[in-house]
């Protein structure tokens, strides 16, 4: 009579047995107490029953790790093949944390790559890379860069996207707000203009026809983009003017010098 009664903790074959007769070889403790062992699982019984050594893993001062016969990963310390010679054809794994989480500050060898010592040779893992930046601290520098690339690739392109005039002839069109009515005291999107381009000005200004046939004087803002409607006075500014409004012409006396020069290219911002 035989009974399996030691199972490995990682793939849950047996790996020690119970034999009535045979002489005890050791014992172990188990979930169901301490139990008498006659037979363990050897590295060369595991070959013949699971396959040769595929893979070894140990931790970084050699300590036993896991070993994988055929397709089959045994934690067991007892399955160990070093020194039997059936270990020659494996795949050796070095598990060290501190290689795969830190970078090195002595030879600033990445996370997950092994140190190297002086002439570029691999070593042993430095004893400051603890010391190291962690892969997390690394991924979020790199991460940071390239959002500050792309800031900056953005701003690059906004900026020519403001000192470009729009194409005469091209549509402008020009967001319209419903003013607030209780309940909601929100400003509600209205019926959006269009303005067909006819001239652009070298402060940003551009005179166009609206729909229904009224000149339009429009200005971009620098901020979100979005057209506005000015005055359209020889003298104007590029806010909209406070004094005018649908229908009520403008009567303020604007400041001198800042006029609409036609034709003109667009300055990078207007001169005050």
């Amino acid at each position: 009579m035989s009974e399996a009664v030691i199972f490995d903790s990682y793939c849950g074959e047996p790996i020690a047995w119970w034999r009535v007769g045979d002489p005890v070889i050791g014992s172990e403790w188990t979930e169901h107490g301490n139990r008498a062992i006659t037979e363990r699982l050897s590295p060369a019984a595991a070959v013949r029953k699971y396959g040769p050594v595929t893979e070894m893993e140990l931790g970084p001062h050699s300590g036993f790790k896991s070993v994988t016969y055929g397709a089959t990963k045994f934690l067991a310390r007892s399955l160990d093949p070093r020194g039997t010679g059936l270990d020659n054809d494996a795949v050796l794994v070095v598990l060290d944390p501190l290689r795969e989480n830190h970078e090195c500050p002595v030879c600033n060898a990445a996370p997950g790559a092994q140190c190297v010592n002086n002439k570029g040779q691999p070593c042993t893992t430095h004893n400051k890379r603890s010391n190291g930046r962690t892969r997390w601290e690394i991924e979020r520098v790199q991460e940071a860069d390239r959002n500050a690339r792309q800031q900056a690739r953005a701003a690059e392109q906004w900026e020519r996207e403001m000192a470009t005039p729009p194409v005469v002839g091209s549509v402008i069109e020009i967001k319209q707000w419903k003013p607030p009515e209780p309940p909601s005291w929100e400003w509600r999107p209205d019926t959006t203009e269009r303005v067909t381009v006819q001239r652009t000005y070298a402060n940003h200004t551009v005179e166009g026809t609206a729909e229904s046939g009224e000149r339009r004087f429009l200005a971009r803002n620098e901020a979100t983009g979005d057209w506005h409607v000015i005055c359209g006075q020889s003298t104007s500014p590029r806010l909209p003017c406070k004094n005018g409004g649908a229908g009520v012409p403008c009567r303020i006396r604007h400041k001198a010098g800042v006029h609409l020069r036609e034709d003109a290219p667009w300055l990078a911002a207007p001169t005050p």
